[in-house]
């Protein structure tokens, strides 16, 4: 899938076509914003795309995890 050739592209380092990021992480957003069942995977590729770091992905995490 396109989720995992652009993982594997930046595990790489090799050049990702920028459309194609930008393609894909609307297609994370949109679905992370409608599919609730999933809404971790997509954020997981969110965060993957956009490489945050660990302390990012924790401040998030910690964020997700505060009642509303």
């Amino acid at each position: 899938t396109i989720y995992r050739r652009l993982l594997e592209a930046q595990k790489n380092r090799t050049h990702v076509d920028p459309e194609v990021t930008l393609q894909f992480l609307k297609s994370a957003i949109f679905y992370f914003l409608t599919d609730k069942e999933n809404s971790q995977g997509h954020l997981q590729a969110i965060e993957s795309i956009l490489e945050f770091t660990d302390a990012e992905k924790q401040k998030i995490s910690a964020a997700n995890r505060t009642p509303k």
